[in-house]
């Protein structure tokens, strides 16, 4: 075939119409609007799902493009001004309270998996209640606001904190009131408070707050433990002073795992009307105390329940002779 030959068949193939798309562009759309609404009902239905499970809140889940990755959080190095926390006690308090208003009647304090809490509590069927908590940074809006959380203004200490509320008329969200602020070592503290009613609340809160220290320090308990097996690891602590509850004015409840086994040391007066633990409780009465101690698998533990409680001494209802020093 000549150059002339090659230059006309070319042509001629050019001249020829395209074939059709294979594609069809306008099925291709349907398509992919049904796919894109089948995904977004998938992600709606997953998200309900984590919700109702864990109580998250979902935020943009008909965005029509996914939303730009946020940047990363910088984790702030641990303030050098907050001593370390005493490792002779279990119950380390992160946050105390100073003044109170009248309404509290005691303080109860939690350290452990179920986070580290001071709470003010009062007396009734529905006792006032003020928790007060500390984070290296501030947290993400509570879960149980309706709407879309708003931030009120709120000087507290000198320092600019504020109110989280769902109404952006009433910063106290109708008695279930949420303040933070930022500590004087750079930290994020909340005071979250409920049942608590009264004329001045807004002031009484702020004043609660502006007293509130930020350290950790060993909370006094009734007991002493010579010492502890290497396996035990503590689950939780915390004191009850809910005496129309438990029957008797406090109690304290140290829980420790060890090698899958769970280990439960109840301390309270006598008369308390449940224990916590699992397992059989075995129990000893001395200096106006009552120590009990349930292993629910002795074995994995590496201790019985009258061993442990040889190694445990009761120091008496005079809460000024308790100690923060509790092992060892």
């Amino acid at each position: 075939m000549t150059d002339h030959e090659l230059a006309t068949k070319l042509k001629e193939l050019a001249d020829v119409p395209a074939p059709p798309p294979r594609l069809d562009l306008d099925r291709a759309r349907r398509i992919g609007g049904r796919r894109r609404r089948a995904r977004t009902t998938a992600l709606v239905v997953g998200c309900a799902a984590v919700v109702t499970a864990g109580g998250l809140t979902a935020v943009s889940v008909f965005r029509a493009d996914p939303a730009p990755a946020p940047p990363a959080v910088q984790q702030q190095p641990q303030p050098q001004s907050i001593a370390p926390a005493p490792t002779d006690n279990p119950l380390v308090a992160k946050a105390s309270f100073g003044w109170l208003p009248e309404e509290v009647t005691g303080v109860e304090y939690a350290a452990g998996g179920h986070g580290d809490t001071a709470l003010a509590i009062g007396r009734g069927e529905l006792p006032p209640m003020l928790w007060l908590t500390v984070s290296d940074q501030e947290p993400a809006p509570p879960r149980d606001l309706s709407g879309e959380p708003k931030s009120i203004p709120q000087r507290v200490g000198g320092r600019d904190g504020h109110w989280v509320t769902a109404d952006a008329n009433d910063p106290l969200n109708h008695g279930d009131s949420y303040l933070r602020w930022p500590t004087a070592d750079g930290r994020w503290a909340q005071l979250h408070t409920y049942y608590l009613a009264r004329p001045d609340l807004q002031q009484a809160l702020v004043r609660v707050a502006e007293e509130a220290t930020f350290a950790n320090r060993g909370v006094p308990l009734p007991l002493r433990i010579s010492s502890l097996p290497p396996s035990f690891h503590l689950s939780d602590a915390y004191t009850s002073r809910r005496p129309d509850q438990d029957r008797v004015p406090w109690k304290l409840v140290l829980q420790y795992s060890a090698n899958g086994a769970l280990v439960t040391i109840n301390v309270a007066p006598p008369g308390a009307t449940s224990k916590d633990g699992l397992g059989v409780p075995k129990c000893v009465k001395k200096n106006g105390l009552e120590a009990c101690v349930s292993i629910d698998k002795e074995q994995a533990a590496g201790i019985t329940p009258k061993e442990l409680l040889s190694r445990i001494t009761l120091l008496g209802l005079d809460e000024t002779k308790w100690t923060p020093h509790v092992i060892g």
